[in-house]
């Protein structure tokens, strides 16, 4: 364990109320990002990570039992995170949003702009068709708030098999995108996108 955090538990568990404050601060962002990647909503992502903290609080007399306190709140997070979604039937997992795509720029022509689209959208359907393990990695690489380590911590995986989904991942997006193109003539069209 790290020793600033080994540190602060050991104050967290004397009732120390700035260091835990410390700790908040710490992990903070990155189980926001992870409780917004299930729950889609800024509101319930704030509420869920709270949600943790307060019961690690509650519970900060047995916090020095917690052997890696990083995998406990990731694991905390994920899971209050998926109660949230079988309790309130509004919040929606399956779909996914579109990602950002940098290398394509932005065009004024309307043309342009519903062959970007079209694109988009064929990257969006060849994310949903990767096999569901290696969706799930992708997307947590993609939101780009945590490292390898922390999302193989998080999904009981080694790094191995995170750089592996990745890869596999944008093989398989390239492939599928590649096929579609190839089959319905539009790698014409794409390619004009860059002119």
């Amino acid at each position: 364990m790290n020793a600033e955090i080994d540190i602060l538990l050991n104050q967290i568990s004397q009732n120390n109320e700035r260091a835990f404050r410390s700790l908040f601060d710490l992990y903070y962002q990155r189980l926001f990002h992870l409780a917004f990647y299930f729950l889609r909503s800024k509101e319930f992502a704030e509420e869920c990570v709270s949600d943790v903290f307060f019961i690690l609080w509650k519970r900060r007399e047995v916090i020095r039992e917690i052997e890696d306190v990083e995998k406990y709140l990731y694991t905390s997070v994920k899971n209050q995170a998926l109660q949230y979604i079988r309790r309130d039937k509004t919040l929606d997992n399956e779909y996914l949003e579109l990602y950002q795509i940098e290398a394509i720029p932005v065009s004024d022509d309307p043309e342009k702009q519903l062959l970007q689209q079209e694109y988009l959208n064929l990257i969006q359907q060849a994310i949903y068709s990767l096999p569901e393990k290696c969706r799930e990695v992708f997307r947590l690489v993609q939101q780009g708030d945590l490292k390898h380590r922390e999302i193989a911590s998080l999904l009981g995986i080694s790094e191995k098999t995170v750089e592996a989904h990745v890869s596999n991942a944008y093989r398989r997006i390239a492939q599928y995108v590649n096929h579609e193109y190839s089959r319905s003539e539009k790698r014409l069209h794409l390619i004009l996108l860059f002119f």
